[in-house]
């Protein structure tokens, strides 16, 4: 049964990292969001591979920063140091609010409501 649980934490992260990708062009950001709140139990470890196997710069900040807004405890458990999250200004949301950690660009109203 936990050799199944397993496969699905990873079939939901990788399936919500891919909606990422298609950031704004195909999803909007409340969509990505959405999916998101159902994350409260994944696993760090299987999450860190995923995140490693992942050659997207945009998708990994975009994951952090909707994971890091949720303020899940998983997410306190991943090193970001492991990560390759680049160093230039991304952006995203055209007209957006520069978030300083992720050096990615999202909409006014969802950078009030995260913690940073």
């Amino acid at each position: 049964m936990r050799a199944k649980y397993l496969g699905e934490c990873l079939i939901l992260s990788t399936t919500i990292l891919e909606e990422i990708a298609d950031l704004p062009d195909k999803f909007s950001f409340e969509h990505a969001d959405e999916p998101m709140q159902g994350l409260v139990n994944l696993s760090p470890g299987k999450l860190d591979q995923v995140l490693k196997a992942c050659l997207s710069i945009k998708v990994k900040r975009l994951f952090l920063w909707l994971a890091e807004r949720h303020q899940y405890p998983w997410f306190f458990r991943l090193n970001l140091d492991n990560y390759e999250l680049g160093s230039g200004k991304q952006v995203i949301a055209k007209h957006g609010a520069l978030d300083l950690q992720y050096l990615i660009t999202v909409p006014f109203h969802m950078k009030n409501e995260s913690r940073h």
